[in-house]
């Protein structure tokens, strides 16, 4: 109990300044090296088709298109079909 009394009341560093500096550039280093990596991938031949992919883009927004107006027709039926408060008159108290 004695040799805790003059013990600091917070956590003592681990690490020099130093020390953490130079870690923290090796993870600023391997970061930037994937960076370089990825803009690599990004630059590569499917990305410069620039016409093969907006053909692509515009179809996949065309089905998208489509598959709105679709749903959206069925939810017009299924309304049609369901007018607001047409279900579960079993539950009603005055029913």
């Amino acid at each position: 109990m004695a040799a805790q009394v003059f013990q600091p009341s917070h956590r003592l560093p681990t690490m020099s300044i130093e020390e953490a500096g130079l870690k923290e550039m090796e993870i600023m280093t391997k970061w930037q090296e994937r960076n370089v990596k990825l803009m690599e991938e990004a630059n590569s031949s499917w990305y410069n088709d620039s016409g093969n992919c907006r053909d692509r883009l515009q179809k996949m927004y065309e089905d998208d298109d489509a598959a709105q107006d679709k749903a959206k027709g069925e939810w017009d039926d299924w309304k049609d079909d369901n007018p607001r408060g047409a279900g579960n008159k079993k539950l009603t108290p005055c029913g």
